[in-house]
């Protein structure tokens, strides 16, 4: 069996503890075989992996954004013609996870495509724009009630709630019982939520899109992740590999 792809979680997995791909994993990438895709897997959004594969010079290379919600065709820039897939929370669910939100006075940031808005550049806000370097494109409490209608009308590949652990138990716990959701707690004072996709799922879009002369199947890809949201995609893989610190 041969590799074709290498598909890879970033934070956690590729970043070391200062969120920076080691000097080391970058030389491992440049000596791989030209013909094999190395493509990121993420919860991140498209923009906040740009400088990750400019560092590892595969700004071409297809991307998966927000754990398979969002398949891209190429990095570095974000158009419309590269989306391979895109899933998103409807904004019916938008709506009321953002009343909860504001009922806790909890942070919340929403994701759809290429574009981050949160509620307020507090510790929440400057936590992610220090890890992800990337900073919002607006704030919500800036917005008119025409303006947030506009941007939530076609729902969220991603919402963050990030607060106090058990403020945000609470909201999990209702989420779960009503909405039809994906749930990922990377860290106690983070809630993840997005559609119910997986990086898996995203990779198998991302397979079924390359042309007939350059197909890739499941069992020649080569996987690594640390998460539980990871999990289905190192099962699906031909070679999954989970991180010391899985």
């Amino acid at each position: 069996m041969s590799i074709k792809l290498i598909c890879t979680d970033v934070d956690g997995t590729l970043l070391n503890k200062q969120r920076e791909v080691d000097a080391r994993t970058v030389k491992a990438v440049a000596k791989l075989d030209p013909e094999i895709r190395f493509v990121l897997a993420s919860s991140r959004m498209p923009k906040a992996l740009y400088h990750l594969q400019n560092t590892l010079n595969i700004s071409q290379m297809p991307l998966i954004c927000y754990n398979g919600a969002l398949v891209l065709s190429s990095g570095n820039e974000f158009n419309l013609q590269e989306i391979i897939s895109s899933v998103l929370i409807s904004a019916e669910k938008v709506k009321v996870i953002m009343e909860l939100a504001s009922q806790q006075q909890i942070h919340i940031s929403l994701y759809q495509n290429n574009s981050w808005m949160a509620s307020a550049i507090d510790f929440y806000a400057q936590r992610e724009i220090n890890n992800t370097r990337v900073e919002p494109d607006g704030l919500l409490k800036n917005f008119s009630a025409e303006e947030l209608q506009n941007f939530i009308q076609n729902g969220a590949h991603k919402i963050m709630l990030m607060g106090e652990p058990k403020l945000l138990d609470l909201i999990e716990e209702t989420i779960r019982e009503n909405l039809q959701v994906a749930l990922w707690r990377s860290k106690d004072i983070y809630l993840e939520i997005t559609p119910f996709t997986n990086k898996s799922e995203g990779l198998q879009l991302l397979l079924n899109s390359f042309p007939e002369n350059s197909t890739v199947k499941p069992d020649e890809v080569m996987a690594f992740g640390d998460g539980y949201n990871d999990l289905e995609m190192l099962q699906n893989a031909g070679i999954g590999v989970a991180v010391g610190n899985a």
